[in-house]
C-alpha cells in the first residue's frame, strides 16, 4: 500500500513539473517563430492555448514520460561509472568477459535514455511530437550540433533543487512551529514522533510547491536551448539583437559551438 502511494505521489508530482516544462515550452515556441505574440498577462491566448494543449492533446505524452523518465535518468546515473574504458589493454578473459557486459549495459540504459530524457518534454510542447519520437528528435538535434555534453550541464536544475530543499526545510520548521506553539497536531501521536511528522509534511509541500515554481525557470531555459540550437535564423530575424546577444555570451562560454549556427545567420 506505501509503495502504491509513494509511487502515485511521485508520478503526480512529476505530471505538475512536466505540465509546466510543455506549456511554457509552447508559449516560449510562439514568441520564438512569431513575435507579434507575446503572452503579456497569465490569461492571455497564447499561455491559454498551450496549457490546453500540454492537458488536453498531449498529456497523454507528459503521463507517460512522467513515469518512466526520473527512474531511466536515475539508473544511468548509476551506470555511467561501469562504462568501459578501451584505452587498456585487456589480456584476461575473465576481463574481457565483464567489459562485454559493462558496455551491454550500458548501451542498453543509453538506448533508453535517448527517448526518455527530459528534453522530450520541451520538443513535445513545441512540435506536439509523441514522447518517444520526441525525445528521440531532441537527442539526435544535440547530437547534429555537437552539444550533447553542453546540455549534460545541469548547474541551473541542480541550484533551484539546492533552493527547494531550504525551502521546503524553512516550510517543515514553520509546521513545527504550527504545532508547538499553536497547540496543534497533526497525526495522534507521542510528541516527539508528531513533530517528526509535522517537520516531513511541512518539507514535502514545500519542496513540491517551490519544485513546480521553480519548473518555470528551468522549462524556459529547456525551452530556449532547444530552440537556439534547431532555429536560430528565425531567432535572428525575428529577434535580432537579443539573438546577437545570446550568441556573443554562448560563444564566451562554449567557444566552438557556434561554427553551425554562425555559418546559418550568415547565409540569410
Amino acid at each position: 500500500a506505501f509503495v502504491g502511494i509513494g509511487v502515485a505521489y511521485y508520478w503526480t508530482y512529476q505530471v505538475l513539473c512536466h505540465v509546466v516544462q510543455v506549456t511554457v515550452a509552447g508559449v516560449i515556441g510562439s514568441w520564438w517563430f512569431k513575435p507579434e505574440t507575446e503572452a503579456t498577462s497569465p490569461c492571455s491566448k497564447e499561455i491559454i492555448s498551450s496549457f490546453q494543449r500540454s492537458t488536453v492533446l498531449s498529456f497523454g505524452s507528459v503521463c507517460f514520460g512522467s513515469l518512466l523518465v526520473g527512474v531511466v535518468q536515475v539508473i544511468r546515473q548509476f551506470v555511467e561509472p561501469m562504462r568501459p574504458n578501451r584505452d587498456e589493454t585487456v589480456f584476461m578473459c575473465l576481463h574481457e568477459c565483464l567489459v562485454c557486459f559493462q558496455e551491454c549495459l550500458v548501451s542498453c540504459i543509453d538506448g533508453l535514455a535517448e527517448s526518455f530524457n527530459p528534453w522530450a518534454f520541451t520538443y513535445v510542447g513545441l512540435y506536439g511530437y509523441e514522447f518517444l519520437e520526441a525525445g528521440h528528435l531532441a537527442t539526435e538535434l544535440f547530437h547534429r550540433r555537437g552539444w550533447s555534453m553542453i546540455v549534460t550541464d545541469d548547474l541551473i536544475p541542480n541550484v533551484l533543487y539546492i533552493l527547494s530543499l531550504v525551502i521546503g526545510g524553512v516550510t517543515g520548521l514553520f509546521a513545527v512551529l504550527v504545532e508547538v506553539l499553536g497547540n496543534y497536531s497533526f497525526v495522534a501521536m507521542p510528541q516527539s514522533s508528531s513533530s517528526l511528522v509535522a517537520f516531513l509534511t511541512g518539507l514535502v509541500i514545500g519542496l513540491i510547491v517551490s519544485s513546480v515554481l521553480f519548473g518555470l525557470i528551468v522549462s524556459s531555459v529547456n525551452a530556449t536551448i532547444v530552440l537556439f540550437a534547431g532555429s536560430p535564423v528565425e531567432f535572428d530575424r525575428n529577434h535580432h539583437e537579443l539573438s546577437h546577444e545570446m550568441r556573443s555570451s554562448w560563444r564566451e562560454v562554449w567557444p566552438g559551438c557556434m561554427v553551425v549556427n554562425d555559418m546559418k545567420i550568415s547565409s540569410m
